[in-house]
């Protein structure tokens, strides 16, 4: 009888846990998101006082460009450029946010329509980033952008 009221007691545990298991990444999948939407607020508010509760120390934007490879544009340059960057519209199309322990990859299709120094660079993008838990909280240690491949004329 102890045995079994010990078995049981034990799959109870360990349904349980492996339920807190999975909601424990399915909540720091929301925090991300959430964070996301504050970070893309303070950047359309050109708020560079705001980035260090956001970017890591050694944050940086990759941008892959055709026929030339990867721009890497460093945390300092990327703040200087936050001054120029007027963003009009921001919008998340699609995103998923995937957790590895102390590191969390959003993957998103956002749409925009913004201007750097007046250049236009409205559009649809592929962005990724990379968030890691620092002790001051989750940071963003990497973005990637890069444009979405066209629709396929007729589907394989």
């Amino acid at each position: 009888m102890k045995r079994r009221r010990f078995a049981v007691l034990a799959s109870f545990l360990l349904v349980v846990g492996s339920r807190s298991a999975a909601a424990a990444p399915a909540a720091t999948g929301e925090q991300i998101l959430a964070l996301e939407k504050q970070w893309a607020a303070a950047i359309q508010r050109q708020d560079v006082a705001a980035m260090p509760q956001f970017l890591s120390d050694g944050y940086f934007l990759g941008i892959g460009v055709a026929g030339v490879g990867f721009r890497i544009v460093p945390r300092s340059a990327w703040l200087e450029t936050l001054k120029v960057y007027e963003t009009k519209a921001f919008h998340v199309d699609d995103a998923q946010v995937h957790v590895y322990g102390d590191t969390a990859v959003a993957l998103m299709l956002v749409t925009q329509e913004a201007t750097v120094s007046g250049q236009d660079r409205s559009g649809q993008f592929v962005i990724t980033d990379v968030w890691v838990k620092e002790p001051a909280g989750w940071r963003v240690a990497e973005r990637h952008s890069s444009r979405p491949e066209p629709k396929p004329a007729v589907r394989p």
